[in-house]
């Protein structure tokens, strides 16, 4: 049985006594010069009445938080005298002090890891859901979220239930797919720039653009993107076909006032994707599910997080194989932290948000999250204005409870930046750039689940006084693809490279260039496409008669399969 969390908020039921009150409708008994309350009588305040003795801790079931959860079933029980509640919660005796116990809850665990068991607080009645889906509809489902599939009671076997191509026994091929499920993504293959022009994905309309994310659902990719037009900001996306060719763009966000579209992840049936957008003269956080074809599913976007009157911004998505992870900074606290939020996945937010960092005085911003059915980790950047900055990390259980310490991997001299983490087979690997002192590139690490250091930081792009920067990573199992931007050839500015680097982060070849534009390109992201292409969308700054264009762009690199 595994149980889910219930979004209404549950109350100790041994809290403390409440100020003195009585409700419409009570009477009051004197007694010997006591005032006592009727057994049918509420309280309210009476500051025009001496003082009087403690006032029970209730007196009517109304009196106990949650008494209308029929789950719980709390009610208003005569005190023995010792800690315990009478057995009648009917028998409330005006000479003794009442307390709010439950009384026979409702139990829905019925004993099966496989369901996730739910109590109905308005009547009272269980409801049990598979722990496990089959989302990409290949006939295996995926495992429950706390387990690893075909590990025992994981109550599924398929290794990728957001890829119909993927389950146990199936043939490898290179699609970007661990088709046979042995812990590998296209076997021995490696990725080569496919030498084809980019392709323009934001439309002219647009008086500048920026990427956001990318994801492919096994027929198109969506992307995700900001763009200004007369003077606001909006959120888009647009489908693009397995070229890359943009067929419709359409905005995402409330209203154009600033908005920055966010990442975007294909869940095997359907698309969640998240923004920061200012509708109030406040950054908060939007969601949206989008169907396999790109079109809207939500017609009105999901507002995430709540920190008004403070920004939230930066938001970044995962998905668990049963829930949405949403993690973001926040400023309600009056400086930065890291939180996040659960939805289920119907876009539903699954109880309250959750503060996942302390501030203390060093601000949490620009947290990238790394979610799988075994766990949750979140890298975030942790700094001053013009001073230190240090990249941290911790991993989270699927109530974004710590599970391990913070990792830190930088001492702050180094101008760290930009971190990103993604799931690997079991562990974590984090990456980010440092661009001070004379090794400038990008540097990784690799974490377990509890929070070890397996490997130590190093370099996994060549060292030197060039600036790497932005980078994104691909896990492959066995090895992992790093996409990022770096300016080694000054006389053109920034270029998308890309480089793998086995499991233990040693280099597999030389560093490919990707692009070859007359201006910087900036910001990839990438995501695998038809016949194990990996495309990537990225920003292009070309300057022209009139100015430097900022446009959205697209290209690939192609999946050559080893022997």
């Amino acid at each position: 049985m595994s149980m889910r969390v219930h979004s209404k908020k549950r109350v100790a039921v041994d809290s403390p006594p409440r100020p003195p009150s009585l409700r419409e409708g009570g009477a009051l008994l004197v007694a010997a010069g006591v005032v006592l309350f009727a057994a049918a009588s509420c309280r309210s305040a009476l500051e025009e009445l001496p003082p009087q003795p403690p006032i029970p801790e209730c007196v009517v079931n109304a009196d106990c938080e949650g008494f209308d959860d029929k789950c719980r079933n709390v009610r208003c029980v005569p005190d023995d005298g010792e800690g315990g509640g009478g057995s009648d919660p009917g028998a409330i005796s005006v000479a003794r002090t009442g307390v709010c116990r439950e009384v026979n809850p409702v139990n829905c665990d019925d004993g099966d890891v496989c369901t996730l068991d739910e109590c109905d607080p308005k009547d009272g009645t269980c409801s049990y859901e598979p722990a496990s889906k089959d989302l990409d509809g290949d006939g295996v489902k995926g495992p429950r979220e706390g387990a690893k599939a075909g590990d025992p009671d994981s109550c599924g076997d398929d290794c990728d239930d957001t890829n119909d191509n993927a389950f146990p026994g199936n043939a490898e091929v290179c699609d970007g797919a661990d088709n046979d499920c042995n812990g590998i993504v296209d076997d021995n293959a490696v990725f080569i720039p496919a030498g084809l022009e980019p392709v323009q994905v934001s439309s002219r309309a647009l008086d500048l653009a920026g990427s956001g994310g990318l994801a492919f659902s096994g027929e198109t990719y969506v992307a995700t993107y900001f763009g200004s037009t007369n003077g606001g900001i909006s959120a888009y996306k647009n489908v693009l076909d397995q070229a890359g060719n943009p067929t419709g763009e359409t905005t995402l966000t409330v209203t154009p006032s600033d908005s920055a579209g966010g990442p975007i992840v294909w869940i095997g049936d359907r698309y969640g994707v998240l923004w920061q957008d200012r509708p109030n003269n406040d950054y908060e956080v939007y969601f949206r599910l989008l169907d396999a074809a790109g079109g809207t599913v939500v017609t009105a976007p999901i507002q995430v997080s709540d920190g008004f009157p403070r920004f939230s911004i930066n938001p970044d998505l995962g998905w668990t194989g049963n829930n949405f992870v949403a993690v973001w900074q926040d400023e309600r606290e009056g400086i930065f932290d890291i939180y996040g939020q659960i939805l289920d996945i119907d876009g539903n937010l699954v109880g309250s948000d959750v503060k996942m960092t302390e501030a203390g005085n060093l601000a949490n911003e620009s947290p990238i999250v790394a979610a799988s059915s075994e766990g949750i980790g979140v890298v975030w950047n942790r700094s001053i204005p013009n001073g230190p900055s240090f990249i941290q990390f911790q991993t989270f259980d699927f109530e974004l409870q710590p599970v391990s310490d913070v990792t830190e991997f930088t001492d702050g001299t180094t101008g760290a930046a930009y971190p990103v983490v993604v799931w690997n087979d079991g562990e974590y690997v984090v990456a980010w750039a440092n661009w001070k002192g004379p090794s400038k590139a990008i540097y990784a690490a690799v974490v377990s689940q509890d929070g070890t250091l397996v490997v130590p930081p190093k370099p996994i792009t060549d060292p030197g006084a060039n600036n790497s920067r932005y980078v994104q990573l691909k896990a492959l199992g066995d090895r992992i693809l790093a996409v990022y931007s770096d300016d080694r050839d000054q006389s053109v500015g920034y270029e998308v490279y890309a480089r793998m680097v086995s499991r233990t982060l040693d280099p597999i070849g030389a560093e490919l260039r990707v692009t070859s534009s007359p201006g910087d390109s900036v910001y990839p992201r990438p995501a695998f496409g038809p016949e194990g292409d990996v495309g990537i969308l990225f920003r292009d700054d070309r300057p022209t008669a009139s100015g430097v264009e900022q446009r959205v762009w697209f290209t690939r690199l192609g999946c050559n399969a080893g022997d």
